[in-house]
């Protein structure tokens, strides 16, 4: 009796010793988990500049249907409505702060340190929420229909991914192995959402209705080119500035490819999740590939047409 009273006692201690042990460092895991964090750093730079694209293209559209309507009546002067890729952004914007969520229970777990400034998170809740108004939006702009099962199970895992910080912090540390098995059916809904948000093949959703944008403004600039080099007014001089005007303004398009890299970084992710998940032995493979996407998607953010 002494012995199990004893025993009794010092259990409430040794838990308590246990928690505040470091975690050991998982070398692996902390790269995931940083990987991770630049994902979604990525996708908001991507989200950025294709936004700029778009309301640049509409603003172009209004102009250069002013120039070709002679005397008409002068057009109403308003910012550019919402595109494809800023509705995109309310949904991609709340997916990505979840999975950035995740890596930040992940990076404690394997005994690293969150970024600075990452101590909080949005509800899931309200991230969910956001990301439905936003599946409205995507709707509305580049005619993208989300299947129900879809964007049920990714506001969900939105939900739950964004959570696990604050539910890891109520309980005793948790191993990395049994934090990612939680995490992974979220990962894989959550991933599944922003997929058929951005368009699963080139031609379909958001990345289709850009495409379109761009290739509507070639064929608009291109046709606005052709009347002025017809016009017989303009001399050598006006035409050039002209032509060199239209070419500047084009050289800042976002690269092509860019919003693929994106399709091909959650493909990586999911691969990485799953090896990671798994204990697989080609996990450090799975993480380096999307490591590399990550890197990838943030050169072609940076890149422009010309490279």
């Amino acid at each position: 009796m002494p012995l199990r009273r004893s025993l009794l006692l010092i259990l409430p201690l040794l838990v308590a010793a246990c928690a505040d042990r470091p975690a050991q460092k998982d070398p692996l895991t902390l790269r995931f988990g940083a990987a991770l964090t630049a994902a979604e750093t990525g996708a908001d730079a991507l989200i950025l500049r294709m936004d700029g694209f778009e309301r640049m293209a509409m603003r172009e559209d209004a102009a250069i249907a002013f120039a070709a309507g002679g005397r008409g009546a002068a057009p109403r002067l308003a910012p550019p409505g919402t595109g494809a890729a800023e509705a995109a952004g309310q949904v991609l914007a709340p997916g990505f702060a979840a999975l950035g969520a995740y890596a930040r229970a992940l990076t404690e777990a394997a005994g690293g340190e969150a970024e600075a400034g990452e101590e909080s998170v949005a509800e899931g809740a309200v991230l969910a929420r956001a990301a439905a108004e936003g599946l409205t939006a995507v709707h509305a702009s580049s005619g993208a229909v989300v299947a129900e099962p879809v964007r049920a199970a990714g506001l969900a895992g939105i939900a739950a991914l964004a959570e696990l910080p604050a539910r890891r912090e109520a309980r005793l540390p948790a191993l990395v192995p049994a934090l990612v098995t939680e995490a992974a059916p979220h990962v894989a809904a959550v991933t599944a959402l922003l997929r058929a948000v951005i368009g699963p093949e080139p031609g379909q959703g958001t990345r289709g209705a850009i495409r379109a944008r761009r290739e509507a403004l070639d064929a608009g600039h291109g046709r606005f080119l052709a009347a002025v080099a017809a016009d017989r007014r303009l001399g050598p001089g006006e035409r050039y500035t002209i032509y060199r005007s239209v070419a500047e303004q084009r050289d800042g398009d976002p690269a092509q490819g860019s919003f693929t890299a994106m399709i091909d970084l959650l493909a990586r992710l999911d691969a990485a999740q799953a090896a990671v998940a798994a204990g697989a032995g080609d996990a450090a493979d799975r993480v380096t590939a999307f490591e590399a996407a990550v890197a990838r998607l943030g050169a072609l953010v940076e890149a422009s047409r010309r490279g």
